[in-house]
């Protein structure tokens, strides 16, 4: 989950230093939420493309009228 980091922490994040107030970085969701619910960051909103995991389909082919219909 992608957030701005809001107020700098001290000690280790995956054994690397805390990050800096106003960095983005990717955390795993139950990191993120707990800094997101002590308003320590905020949600970074994602590029459409970012969250599109599958590629978009042509629309389909238009079909012919088909067969007349039957009269009574």
């Amino acid at each position: 989950m992608k957030v701005k980091i809001l107020e700098a922490g001290t000690g280790l994040l995956d054994g690397k230093p805390f990050p800096d107030a106003g960095e983005i970085v990717e955390l795993p969701s139950g990191l993120a939420v707990s800094l997101l619910g002590d308003n320590r960051a905020e949600l970074v909103a994602e590029k459409a493309a970012e969250r599109r995991e599958t590629a978009a389909t042509a629309a389909p082919e238009k079909r012919g009228a088909g067969r007349p219909r039957k009269s009574v």
